[in-house]
């Protein structure tokens, strides 16, 4: 396997960008799949079960406890937004000491929990998204394990807009009610990734946590400008003004993975969303992800895909659309 020294990328389906975060939105493709209002008054505890697909909640009205699998407790107040990119199995309650009970991820409608008419009453858009599944994998492995913007937060008042909006449209009856809040969660969605990007919390690693590193988020920037650049883990400590040994560390330690294995799993990202969408020739989608060959780009598509893109496109077209 080897990359090309020079030449720009030719554009794709997913144009090049010097934007990462940019780059990745279009390929997860997010689709809200389902959302609803979600309440609860006096005491009430519930647990639900793992999801593989991304989940949101929006707290509209009041406050509640909200424990995942794996990972702190957190209170949650009116106006905080969370996502998870991965569900895990959670417990949501009034208070953290009381005794869950089973529900289904998303029953029939709204829900409530608790009583009709007790105190601390909680009101919630909850939902889950869709990711397109060629990508949803890698890229859901770049993002942190919750995305948390609270109201209030430093700089957080364009997103405190978008969060009024959805508020307003949830509780309301008006006509095309669900498109328009699928719309305006999916902007929520951009907007808090974008704003994480620019304050990570304490302890967030991926690619969020990567674009707050100066350094780190140069090299990145200079991967998705040029995937075809023959890159070395040399040219991207030279990028990010560091020695190749801290450089390769701590690309590691944040990000996830080593540069060069983000480097290749980038590359066959953007080549199996060409794959699907353009039908190009294998040696030209090898020549616009920076290899020399179709051989050479067959050999690193099966190392992380495997299969070959053949047989990824035979795979692909026997599965239904997302």
């Amino acid at each position: 396997m080897h990359a090309r020294d020079t030449g720009a990328v030719s554009p794709t389906s997913i144009a090049p960008t010097a934007d990462p975060l940019e780059a990745i939105i279009p390929l997860l493709r997010p689709q809200v799949v389902l959302s609803k209002v979600v309440s609860g008054a006096g005491d009430w505890s519930i647990r639900k079960p793992r999801y593989a697909d991304p989940s949101f909640c929006l707290i509209i009205e009041g406050s509640c406890w909200l424990d995942p699998d794996g990972i702190e407790p957190l209170e949650l107040h009116r106006g905080d937004f969370l996502l998870f990119p991965e569900t895990p199995s959670f417990v949501m309650a009034s208070e953290p000491t009381l005794e869950p009970v089973d529900v289904d991820l998303y029953p029939e409608g709204d829900a409530h929990y608790g009583t009709s008419d007790g105190l601390a009453p909680m009101q919630m858009l909850g939902g889950y998204f869709r990711f397109d599944r060629a990508n949803a994998i890698l890229l859901v492995k770049l993002l942190p394990p919750t995305v948390l913007v609270r109201r209030g937060e430093p700089g957080s008042a364009r997103l405190s807009r978008i969060v009024d909006l959805i508020t307003e449209e949830a509780v309301a009856q008006h006509p095309c009610r669900e498109v328009i809040l699928e719309r305006l969660v999916e902007v929520l969605l951009i907007e808090s990734c974008r704003f994480r990007t620019e304050r990570p919390a304490a302890g967030e690693h991926g690619l969020i946590a990567g674009l707050s590193d100066p350094g780190l988020a140069g090299a990145l920037r200079e991967i998705h400008a040029d995937v075809a650049q023959g890159w070395t883990v040399e040219k991207l400590a030279r990028v990010a003004k560091m020695s190749r040994a801290v450089f390769a560390e701590r690309f590691a330690r944040t990000i996830g993975m080593p540069p060069m294995q983000y480097v290749l799993q980038w590359r066959v990202a953007l080549a199996k969303d060409m794959l699907r969408a353009e039908r190009p020739s294998l040696a030209e989608v090898a020549d616009r992800v920076g290899y020399q060959s179709a051989s050479a780009f067959t050999t690193a598509f099966t190392r992380v895909q495997g299969c070959s893109p053949r047989e990824y496109l035979r795979t692909e077209a026997a599965i239904p659309g997302p």
